[in-house]
């Protein structure tokens, strides 16, 4: 015969929209304890949905990271260690050179070298990788 229904034909649930007519209701369930709240506690995870605090501020969402996502996180780590250890680099040169800041040439080397490895490595911070990955995919 015909397959079992999942819910019973007189029963309406939160999510239904009604277009017309009249009816009665009594409520039988409210919040999480209803069928679409059971179904964004399964999304949210078996802990029933209550996010874990990273630094107590902000929720863990780790878990819930896409494969692009993920590989996104990996590639601007992976850009940032390179940036870090180009401007470790450039630091080392320009203070064995003993390169001084054309302005005020009675101030040390490595202050100069400093300031140029620090605008370095804020200039490489890969902040414009999901910009251009939403281009290219779009």
């Amino acid at each position: 015969g015909e397959p079992e229904k999942l819910t019973p034909e007189n029963m309406v649930f939160s999510g239904c929209s009604v277009t017309n007519g009249k009816g009665r209701g009594i409520v039988v369930e409210t919040g999480m304890e209803t069928r679409i709240g059971r179904i964004a506690q399964l999304i949210a995870g078996e802990d029933g949905g209550k996010a874990k605090k990273t630094c107590g501020c902000l929720p863990d969402t780790s878990a819930n990271s896409t494969p692009l996502q993920v590989n996104l996180e990996r590639l601007g780590a992976r850009i940032g260690v390179l940036a870090i250890f180009v401007c470790i680099v450039i630091f080392i040169i320009g203070v064995v050179m003993d390169r001084r800041d054309p302005e005020n040439l009675g101030n040390p080397s490595w202050l100069y070298m400093i300031l140029i490895a620090v605008t370095l490595a804020v200039a490489a911070i890969p902040e414009g990788i999901p910009l251009c990955v939403t281009i290219s995919l779009s």
